[in-house]
């Protein structure tokens, strides 16, 4: 087989956007073949597109075992022209080729033009089209698309919506109708879920609906032995924890609380309170079980009782929180005992005029000040 080593293929001087590919994207535009059928005539048909400065192949694996597609010079400087006379910039083009180089291919005039316009006799302006495509460059090379978008915004209620949702999931508008968003849609209607639930689940965690049916009834089914049953408020979170997420990392979050102490029925417990707990990382568990119990001090049975706490940020909200009331604590500048999942609750606005006022001292300006410099960074 040919090999094609990790260098830099450059093209003529333009005045236009580098755009630069991996060695992946690159399969889909070129057409390589064994060493044998490289005749000089093969050769032409690699052709590095004018409009893209360089392009860099990153991994000769990938380039070894992937099936290469040729990509012609006019095509692509065709359908590039096309976006920006569309008035998309630069960084936006860059990203959209990068994420579906295949668009290089599509003809302008019976592709790209028609389903543009589509998209606007749909009522999407144009900066919504462009976070559209960007998010999901399918739109633009499914033939079947129009349904598709009609159904998701229907349930959905709007354009804003189904935005949010694609770009959480750019499969959401690929997956096929038939055989998995109507079964997976009829399998939730069953459990008693409202199409304004379903309709919150999906922009929370749209890969659920791109699960086969079979996979999603056994995972209502084992939300069902975790003591989380339909009829209850909790079920459609449970679901889309349990359904959306893959089952080593969520057993990985089990075995890291019961690693802290919690046994298996008090983990089970702190999942039927607060299942969104499951979306975070081990290591980010981790780290806030260590804080509360380390620095904190906080017993595992208060943690075991307030799961909550563990929803919160560690370092936008419970440690500088935690500080603030650890300070007025110790000197004595509260007129009560605070829980700190009390603490944790409060919003912004809340926190600030109950607790932060306090801390007029001179002794206390500087925490005053790290308190409110970190909050306008985190805002930004």
């Amino acid at each position: 087989m040919f090999l094609v080593q990790k260098r830099l293929f450059c093209c003529p001087p333009s005045n236009k956007s580098t755009i630069h590919l991996s060695s992946y994207q690159l399969c889909c535009l070129f057409n390589f073949s064994t060493a044998k059928d490289q005749s000089s005539e093969h050769r032409s048909n690699f052709i590095v597109v004018d409009s893209l400065q360089s392009c860099e192949l990153s991994s000769e694996k990938a380039a070894k075992t992937a099936k290469y597609q040729s990509c012609h010079k006019n095509s692509s400087s065709l359908s590039i022209e096309f976006f920006k006379q569309s008035g998309w910039s630069d960084a936006q083009v860059m990203k959209l080729i990068q994420r579906s180089p295949l668009l290089l291919r599509a003809k302008v005039e019976t592709v790209l033009k028609p389903r543009m316009r589509s998209l606007k006799d749909m009522g999407f302006s144009d900066t919504e089209i462009v976070q559209l495509v960007s998010s999901c460059p399918t739109v633009l090379l499914l033939r079947d698309i129009k349904p598709k978008i009609s159904f998701w915004r229907s349930l959905l209620g709007s354009n804003e919506r189904l935005l949010k949702a694609s770009r959480r999931n750019s499969f959401l508008l690929a997956s096929s109708m038939a055989r998995k968003i109507e079964p997976n849609l009829s399998l939730l209607r069953e459990c008693g879920i409202s199409d304004k639930r379903i309709a919150d689940m999906v922009v929370t965690a749209p890969a659920i609906m791109g699960r086969s049916n079979k996979y999603m009834k056994e995972a209502v089914k084992y939300v069902e032995e975790l003591g989380v049953p339909c009829n209850c408020r909790m079920f459609p979170y449970a679901l889309s924890i349990v359904a959306g997420t893959n089952r080593a990392r969520f057993d990985a979050t089990f075995a890291t609380l019961m690693n802290f102490g919690f046994s298996l029925p008090d983990a089970i417990a702190v999942f039927r309170k607060q299942p969104a707990i499951w979306f975070f990382s081990a290591n980010n568990i981790c780290d806030k079980m260590t804080f509360l119990t380390k620095e904190a001090g906080c017993e595992l049975a208060y943690i075991i009782s307030h799961p909550g706490i563990l929803g919160y940020s560690l370092e936008k909200r419970m440690r500088p929180r935690y500080e603030i009331l650890n300070f007025l604590e110790q000197n004595k500048l509260l007129d009560k005992v605070c829980g700190l999942q009390y603490v944790m609750t409060l919003s912004e606005e809340k926190f600030r005029k109950q607790f932060l006022f306090l801390l007029r001292g001179e002794k206390s300006v500087a925490l005053y000040d790290s308190y409110v410099a970190a909050h306008v960074v985190a805002e930004n």
